[in-house]
């Protein structure tokens, strides 16, 4: 249950004052389930190609568990002061999540009104936005990371730091976005910046949105690129040896679309995905004679070392069988184009899926997941990649409980 307090001392800083003008709410989500992956890497000296099943207790594969605090102050002629803190953790092990921040998911603190809504800090970018109404990560979450070039295209949702974010009043079913992250570099404002932009519109039955995205290379502090954008590490496009600080590193777009028709909802997303910095990382054609690469690192990997473009294909569908019963199923294919081969790389996945509510705040959920690759290095589903081998399938059984 949804906790809304008048005061402000469930934080610890607040006046008296404050207390009796803020509406405060803490929540969270708890998820977890047990989960089955058919083979992932594990080579030997008598089977270099070797690979093993694995079962594990895993937490957040639909949604990463969180905790958070949200509120508003109301401060007269439609104008709000707001803040929202949230932060993730794993229910398996109890570790924190985003590196140990305690809030990493969330840091924000903004202004409302009939101007829109600008807010400062940390936090997810419009393209999470786009993904998450029109794509398949709300149906089958991290099982779709490795398939969207390695999460490159923001589709598991990437954060910025010191960052300014103003969103439009809604007008008519649109809204607008504009995103931007301070690198925070003496004498460079280019060097570390992201920008954003972005726009929704729902009428109804039918939604279309839009989000694009850039990433400018930081300075280099322990072999680390120290741009505002937290997301870029997992591109090797992006590492500083690369390139110079403020050379644009990344560059991804996403446009998707749903209509609901009765018990049916059908949904599509194309994303596209710009490494401007990726270099040749060879020509040798994949598995021909090494036997594994590193997803996001290796060339012929999903965001790799040579991977200069992608495109991602996402389509899927929703029947409900009841107020409390979900089908789900969606396919999705990505392309890749590799500096310096000819080679072009291709990721298949087919998701099937169910959701059962027992109430509005906690919800059983089971699905399927098979990745194929061709040409290329499967980053596999979740896990762990399966080495040498092209094929991988995921099964999971999971419990999501939010209060």
């Amino acid at each position: 249950m949804k906790k809304s307090l008048i005061a402000l001392s469930v934080l610890g800083s607040c006046s008296c004052a404050a207390q009796a003008q803020t509406n405060v709410t803490v929540y969270g989500l708890l998820d977890s389930g047990v989960t089955y992956v058919n083979k992932i890497a594990a080579p030997s000296a008598a089977d270099a190609r070797g690979t093993g099943s694995r079962f594990s207790v895993d937490s957040g594969d639909l949604q990463q568990s969180r905790f958070g605090f949200k509120g508003t102050e109301d401060l007269g002629g439609g104008m709000k002061a707001l803040f929202h803190l949230e932060g993730g953790f794993a229910v398996d092990t109890g570790a924190s999540g985003q590196g140990g921040l305690t809030f990493g998911r969330t840091s924000v603190v903004g202004l409302s009104g009939n101007f829109g809504t600008v807010q400062l800090g940390r936090r997810k970018d419009f393209i999470d936005e786009v993904a998450t109404y029109y794509s398949s990560v709300y149906d089958f979450g991290v099982f779709i990371n490795g398939v969207h070039d390695n999460n490159l295209d923001r589709v598991g949702g990437n954060r910025a730091n010191n960052q300014i974010r103003y969103d439009t009043p809604l007008m008519n079913g649109l809204v607008l976005n504009a995103t931007y992250g301070f690198g925070e570099t003496a004498g460079s404002t280019s060097t570390g910046q992201s920008i954003g932009l972005g726009a929704n519109y729902a009428n109804g039955p039918f939604g279309i949105g839009f989000g694009y995205w850039q990433s400018k290379l930081g300075t280099l502090s322990g072999g680390v690129n120290t741009s505002s954008d937290q997301g870029v590490t997992l591109g090797a496009g992006c590492t500083p040896s690369y390139g110079h600080p403020g050379d644009t590193c990344i560059k991804t777009w996403m446009l998707g679309s749903s209509y609901k028709t009765g018990p049916w909802r059908f949904f599509g997303a194309w994303s596209k995905v710009l490494q401007p910095l990726a270099t040749y990382g060879g020509n040798t054609a994949p598995l021909a004679v090494k036997f594994s690469g590193s997803a996001g690192s290796s060339p012929f990997t999903a965001g790799g070392s040579n991977n200069n473009s992608t495109n991602v294909f996402d389509l899927g569908v929703n029947y409900a069988l009841s107020d409390s019963l979900r089908l789900v199923g969606s396919v999705l294919q990505s392309r890749y184009s590799f500096v310096g081969s000819s080679t072009k790389g291709r990721l298949t996945q087919l998701n099937l899926g169910v959701d059962y509510s027992f109430s509005k705040r906690t919800d059983l959920y089971s699905y399927v997941a098979d990745l194929r690759a061709a040409d290329m290095y499967s980053p596999g589903v979740t896990g762990g990649a399966p080495g040498a081998d092209n094929a991988q399938i995921a099964f999971t059984v999971g419990l999501r409980h939010k209060f």
